[in-house]
C-alpha cells in the first residue's frame, strides 16, 4: 500500500494539465506516491497526459461528471490518504509535502485554499468567487463543516466505511456532513493551496452547476418530509439571492479583489441561475437516470 494516492480528475482541461501534472511530478519521486488520472476530455488532454510516465491514465466516457471521474479514481488507488484535485488547478510547490504530513492526523479529512492565476478574464473570476469564496487563501486553520475536494485528504477508511456515499460518485458535500454528525473531523488550512487556471467556457460551466445542483436537490429530497419538499419548490426563486448573499459575505470576510468581484457579478448571476434551475428540477425530478459510464485504462508507470 502506498502512503499517497493523488486522483486528478480531468475534463477538457487543456490548457492546465501540463502545469498541474508537472508540478504533481516533480514533487512526487517517492516510490510511496501514486498520481492517478482519471480523464473524460475530449480536447487532448489525455494526449498531454500520456507524456508523464510516471503517472497511470486512465480514461473514462466523456459523459461522466468530476465527482463520478474521482470515484474510478478512488476505487483504482490504494493510498493510505487519498488526495483529490483536478487538472484545472496547480499545486503549490510544498501541496505533496503538506498532504503527507497529515499520514498521522487525527482528521478524517483536510481541505487546502484556492488561489486565482492572473490574468484571466471576468467569467472565470466569477467561477473562482463562486466555487471558492469560502476556501479564500486569507483564512486561519480551523475545524470546517465542509471543504472543497477540489484541494483535499481524505483518510482512506472514510471511503471505505462509507463506501454507499460515494457509490454514485464523490460529491463530497454529502460525505463531509456524515462524517461531521458521526463526530468525526474535518480541518480546513491555507497550508495546502492550489491555483485556479482556465476552468471552462460560461456555456459548459452553467451546464455543470445546473447538474451539480440537481443531484443537491435531488439528494436534498430523498432525505426530507414531502411537506418540506414542498416548501423548498415553493421558495427556489430565492435560491440565487441566498447563494449571491453567502458568496458576497465569503469575498468581504475574506478580504477578496472586490473590484474583480464586482465586476464578475453578472455572470455569478448567470451561473447561480444554472444551479437554482438545477437544484429546483431535483426537488421536482429526482436524480437524472443511471449514465453509462465506460472506462478503459492505460497505465504509463
Amino acid at each position: 500500500m502506498k502512503d499517497l494516492s493523488i486522483v486528478v480528475a480531468s475534463k477538457n482541461t487543456q490548457r492546465t494539465i501540463q502545469l498541474c501534472l508537472e508540478a504533481l511530478v516533480q514533487q512526487s519521486q517517492s516510490n510511496d506516491t501514486e498520481i492517478l488520472v482519471i480523464d473524460a476530455s475530449t480536447d487532448g488532454s489525455a494526449e498531454i497526459a500520456r507524456r508523464f510516465k510516471q503517472i497511470t491514465l486512465i480514461k473514462a466516457d466523456p459523459i461522466c461528471l468530476v465527482p463520478e471521474l474521482w470515484k474510478i479514481g478512488i476505487e483504482r488507488s490504494d493510498g493510505r490518504l487519498m488526495a483529490v484535485t483536478t487538472a484545472n488547478f496547480i499545486p503549490a510547490m510544498n501541496w505533496v509535502a503538506e498532504l503527507r504530513s497529515f499520514l498521522q492526523s487525527n482528521h478524517a479529512a483536510v481541505g487546502g485554499v484556492f488561489d486565482k492565476l492572473t490574468p484571466d478574464s471576468i467569467s472565470q473570476w466569477a467561477i473562482y468567487f463562486l466555487r471558492y469564496s469560502a476556501y479564500l487563501p486569507s483564512i486561519i486553520p480551523q475545524l470546517a463543516s465542509q471543504l472543497a475536494a477540489d484541494n483535499a485528504v481524505y483518510q482512506r477508511w472514510v471511503f471505505e466505511k462509507y463506501a454507499e456515499l460515494i457509490a454514485e460518485g464523490f460529491w463530497e458535500h454529502p460525505l463531509n456532513r456524515r462524517l461531521g454528525a458521526d463526530g468525526y473531523s474535518l480541518f480546513l488550512t491555507p497550508a495546502l493551496k492550489v491555483s485556479m487556471g482556465y476552468f471552462s467556457p460560461p456555456a459548459d460551466f452553467f451546464q455543470q452547476r445546473f447538474l451539480h445542483g440537481r443531484m443537491f436537490g435531488a439528494e436534498r429530497a430523498a432525505r426530507v418530509s414531502h411537506l418540506r419538499r414542498l416548501l423548498y419548490i415553493l421558495t427556489s426563486p430565492l435560491i440565487p439571492f441566498v447563494l449571491l448573499a453567502r458568496v458576497s459575505r465569503n469575498v468581504l470576510k475574506n478580504k477578496a479583489d472586490t473590484i474583480k468581484f464586482f465586476s464578475s457579478l453578472p455572470w455569478i448571476l448567470f451561473y447561480l441561475l444554472g444551479w437554482s434551475l438545477g437544484e429546483l428540477s431535483g426537488y421536482l425530478m429526482g436524480k437524472p437516470a443511471k449514465r453509462v459510464q465506460l472506462e478503459s485504462s492505460s497505465s504509463n508507470s
